[in-house]
């Protein structure tokens, strides 16, 4: 793992024990490491001095908002075709959730990906913390809204089939766990899964439309010395590289997507559980294992991967996908890593959303090496209002939806790096602080479990342990 805080098993006594429970359960081909998945090349750095980017944050299914600022920052004509010329529109995660235009949002995307090179532009679409969500199955910030916007003349029938599916499951897992199966748990069940919910997750799955696609985004881009991604670098993160990085993530989207299927296909989960049902499955399982339930060393390796996820890039506080002390914390915390990272990284700036600050305005922190540029985009759950930054010859700009005026943050006639007005962390507008504007924003809330080189050995049926969490 990069994470400075490794696996917690792997900083016990037991670690040489848990080498020896690999080569046991999983076989010799783990002690090579897990293998990459394949990825596109990191996103190239070269970028003209004079080209013009484009940076847009959070959408959060905000269709209509989305539409008007690219309409603003002259990207697209009045039939939402590219009209940007050699702009490079950065898009820095998190479309899904929230909102009810996240599909027409992403077909918007990925049309103007497609369109953007005939007249010399790019579009760089990046991973948020819920595009991952999404293809993990992790549904709690999608609305009725969005799961309708999936559905069909056959949603009815699709449902009633996923429905019989879901009880052959039960039935076969009433020893792990005894679920009711009578009217009123069906109708239960019908609530938390409405029209739509199947086309949805088989939208986001590897061979659908938008999961598919959004395997093939990076996590980070770096051009020229700025480096975009959707929550932001922390300067204790162990990690060599961008490239590093990208890959890692991927890596983990990929070892998801087999251990997922192969859960799937022993009945350990089933396919369409949310991730933290199938999380909880998993648990279950494990715990079943313990009291003699018979378990084979593939399915252990496979749980044991569901049930380290938390320690991964995918899900830690401290991901690229996740991290918020670049917009929190206060930055004496930070500046010295901050700057150390970036001058290892050949970088000035970084560009982040997912965190929405109180003022709805991009903020400027750490001396003008900062730009936190998510506003709230979704005016009904955030109450703010769509944004972009423009970078063009040195030149830092912020856009707003509401104002007409374009604002100089840093270089042409704006403040001087050493002169930006940087917002302290925490800081306060009033009596609402900026852990007050996070409070609805995401949350894992998904236990931590780690599993002791013991555990995985007692997996296995060796040794009875017991459960351990940190």
């Amino acid at each position: 793992m990069v994470m400075k805080n490794r696996s917690w098993f792997l900083q016990r006594r037991g670690a040489t024990m848990f080498m020896m429970a690999l080569m046991l359960v999983a076989g010799p081909v783990l002690l090579i490491g897990r293998r990459v998945s394949v990825a596109p090349p990191a996103m190239a750095t070269e970028a003209g001095a004079s080209q013009r980017l484009v940076v847009i944050a959070d959408v959060h299914g905000a269709y209509e908002e989305f539409v008007g600022i690219l309409r603003r920052m002259g990207l697209i004509d009045a039939n939402l075709k590219w009209a940007g010329g050699s702009t490079v529109l950065v898009q820095v995660g998190d479309v899904p959730d929230r909102g009810s235009g996240t599909r027409k949002a992403l077909d918007l995307l990925m049309e103007l990906e497609r369109e953007a090179p005939a007249q010399g532009g790019k579009l760089v679409p990046l991973l948020g913390n819920h595009e991952v969500m999404q293809m993990m199955g992790d549904t709690r910030y999608t609305t009725p809204a969005d799961f309708l916007s999936f559905a069909t003349e056959q949603s009815e029938k699709v449902r009633d089939e996923a429905f019989q599916g879901y009880r052959k499951f039960i039935a076969a897992n009433q020893r792990v766990r005894n679920v009711p199966d009578d009217e009123a748990a069906h109708q239960e069940w019908l609530a938390r899964h409405p029209l739509g919910f199947f086309e949805q997750r088989d939208a986001y799955a590897p061979d659908g439309v938008y999961g598919r696609w959004l395997r093939t985004h990076d996590a980070i881009a770096q051009l020229g010395d700025v480096l975009f991604m959707h929550a932001g670098l922390d300067p204790e993160l162990r990690f060599r590289s961008i490239e590093e990085l990208n890959r890692k993530i991927h890596s983990e989207i990929g070892d998801f997507d087999k251990f997922w299927q192969a859960l799937a296909q022993e009945k350990i989960i089933w396919r369409y559980m949310t991730f933290e049902e199938a999380f909880n499955q998993a648990k279950l399982r494990y715990e079943a294992a313990r009291s003699g339930f018979p378990i084979s060393p593939a399915d252990a390796e496979q749980i044991r991967q569901m049930l380290e996820l938390p320690s991964g890039l995918l899900i830690s506080n401290q991901s690229p996908l996740w991290y918020r002390g670049l917009a929190l914390e206060p930055e004496e915390k930070n500046e010295k890593g901050l700057i150390k990272m970036l001058d290892r990284l050949g970088a000035h700036y970084i560009v982040v959303g997912h965190t929405v600050l109180p003022e709805h305005t991009i903020a400027v922190r750490f001396g003008g090496r900062v730009f936190l540029i998510d506003t709230g985009m979704l005016r009904s759950y955030y109450g703010g209002r769509a944004s972009a930054l423009e970078i063009q010859a040195g030149k830092f700009t912020a856009y707003y939806a509401d104002d007409p005026n374009p604002h100089v943050l840093v270089g042409g006639n704006g403040p001087a790096i050493g002169a930006v007005h940087s917002l302290p962390g925490p800081f306060s507008r009033g009596s609402q602080t900026a852990s007050d504007s996070v409070k609805h924003q995401d949350s894992l809330q998904i236990p931590r479990l780690a599993l002791a080189a013991e555990a995985l050995i007692e997996v296995a049926g060796r040794c009875p342990p017991p459960l351990l969490w940190p």
